[in-house]
Order: structure tokens, then sequence, then C-alpha cells
């Protein structure tokens, strides 16, 4: 592995002199932010229509909480200071182990429902003890080497010893790259088992056939979340190999690792956009008359419960029109 002590990159550790780290800094806070915006806009949407009353959205919601989290660090930007920098590290570490947890929940949840017929929704308090809980043990680990610190025009795990490119590859790339491999052949597989299952199952019902079709859209609209994960991650991967065995930072590479990087939850809300229903509900008319309705049945419950409520004075009741 090359020292990265000679590289262009170490000029961002101590300012941003060289125009290419305040691009990289520029680049990341953006597109952070974006993501952050976007994601914010899909939990709203997820509130607002009450998707959360069903466990694949709820999962769904999960990993918007994971991504939107994971765009602070992103937005932080270059961080002078030795404790900011480390909290820095340690966040961008742990929401990025947060982020793959629910993808790989996401993806489990769907192949149950293809195998199966049935879900982990009985398992969703475990699912969040693994999800928020390991990853914080995970992103834990460089502390005890005092591992966090500048890398580059952000803060991580330093590259400064072999130990610490070690750790780099243990605690995130490694893992990540497995994983990687794991969920893009779990989808090659799962998809041959769907074709199997469309030729082996066809039948002259038009219930069952209509609850195949229901089932298939549903699990295909899962699967594309741990794809969008596979295809954000491979070039930061590619990048970080790219840089451990090659003498010169490739600046493009690492430019599209900062756009790429933080932009799963923005990934994600288009993704989420792009069914049919969802086409419908995002347009501003649609929102507006669903915060209408909201807010009616808001002050339809509480009118009910104070003229249900005993002793309740009848002059702070809401007349019709306030209700309305």
């Amino acid at each position: 592995m090359k020292d990265m002590a000679s590289d262009w990159l170490t000029k961002c550790v101590n300012s941003d002199s060289d125009s290419r780290c305040e691009t990289l800094n520029i680049v990341r806070v953006f597109f952070g932010s974006l993501s952050f915006v976007l994601s914010s806009f899909m939990i709203f949407l997820i509130v607002l229509y009450k998707k959360y009353m069903f466990f694949s959205q709820r999962l769904i919601l999960y990993l918007s909480l994971a991504a939107l989290a994971d765009t602070i660090p992103y937005m932080m930007g270059t961080v002078p200071n030795a404790f900011g920098c480390k909290a820095q590290g340690y966040l961008m570490t742990y929401f990025d182990w947060t982020c793959v947890a629910w993808v790989c929940v996401i993806t489990a949840n769907g192949y149950r429902l293809i195998k199966e017929d049935i879900s982990y929704e009985s398992s969703e308090s475990l699912f969040h003890l693994i999800c928020w809980f390991i990853p914080a043990l995970l992103a834990g680990i460089p502390f005890i080497w005092d591992a966090y610190g500048h890398s580059g025009p952000w803060c991580w795990i330093k590259g400064e010893t072999t130990l610490q490119n070690v750790l780099r590859f243990l605690v995130w790339y490694g893992p990540v790259f497995v994983i990687v491999l794991a969920l893009s052949a779990l989808l090659i597989h799962l998809r041959i088992v769907v074709k199997r299952q469309n030729r082996s199952y066809e039948s002259y019902n038009p219930e069952q056939e209509n609850a195949k079709t229901v089932r298939w859209r549903e699990v295909r609209i899962l699967f594309m979340y741990p794809l969008v994960f596979i295809l954000i991650s491979i070039i930061p991967v590619i990048t970080r190999i790219h840089m451990a065995f090659n003498k010169d930072t490739s600046f493009v590479l690492v430019l599209l690792t900062s756009i790429t990087a933080p932009m799963l939850g923005a990934v994600n809300t288009l993704l989420y956009s792009c069914t049919p229903e969802m086409r419908q509900q995002i347009k501003p008319y649609s929102i507006w008359n669903e915060i209408r309705h909201r807010k009616r049945q808001t002050l339809a419950e509480t009118y009910n419960f104070a003229e249900e409520s005993p002793g309740c004075d009848e002059a702070l009741l809401p007349g019709p029109a306030e209700a309305i």
C-alpha cells in the first residue's frame, strides 16, 4: 500500500490551498445537503400518507432516517479541530453502517416474501437492535487505536500507517465489498427464482394471478434499494483500491466518490417517487389536499373527544365552521 504522505490529498489536511481540495469540499457539502433535503421529503411523504402502516414501508422509512442522518457528516465539510474531526469520522462510519444494515434487512425481507410468502415483521424490534447498535460498535473500533482524524479533504480513518490502512479495510471497505458481492448474487438468484415461479404457478384463477402480481410488484420495488446501494458503493470501493495500490491519487475518482457517497438518500427518494401511485401523490395539489384532510381529521377527533369528555365547557367547543 502506498504512503499517502507524498500525495496531493495531504494538502487538504492542513489547508484548502489546493483548488482540488476546495472543490471536493464544496461538492460533498452540496450533494450532502441535496440528499438531506430529498431524504426529508421522502420521510415527509411516508408519514403524511401513513405508508408506515405497512411493514415494508416502515423498513424504507428506517433506511430513509439512516440516510438522512448519514448526510450530516458530509454537510460538516472540512473540520479543522481534532475533536470535531473525530466526531465527523465516527458519525460517517456509524451512519454508513446503519444504511448498510437496513439495506440488508430490506433484502432479507424481500427474499422471504418470495420464498415463503411471509415477512419478518415479527422480528422488527430485533432489527432495530441490530441496525442501530451493532454499527455503533463497529464505528467505535478505530477509537481503540486513535485512528480517526484528517484523511484528505474530510475526516475518517487516517491512512498514515499500515495499521490505519488495515483498519479501513476491516471496518468498512472489506465488509462492504463482501456485502456488495453477496447482494448482487442474491438479487440475480431471486430474479431466477421469480421467473421459475411465474412459469410453475401459472393459473387461470384471476384472484391468485392478481395477488401474485401485487406481491411481485412490492418485492420488485424493495429490491431496487439494495441495487441502488450496490451502484453507489462501486465507485468508493474502486477509489479506495486505486488509492491503496497506486502512487498518485486520481482526482476524478475522488470527485466521483464525493458526489456518490452522500447520495443514497437522494437516489432512494427519486426511486420512491417513480411508482405510479407516488407520482400522483407527490404532486403539490395532492400533498396540499392530504394536509387539509389530516387537519380536518385532527380537528374532528379533537371536537369529538371534547364533546364526549364529562364536565366539558360547551363554550370552549369549536363550532361547525371552526371544526372545518
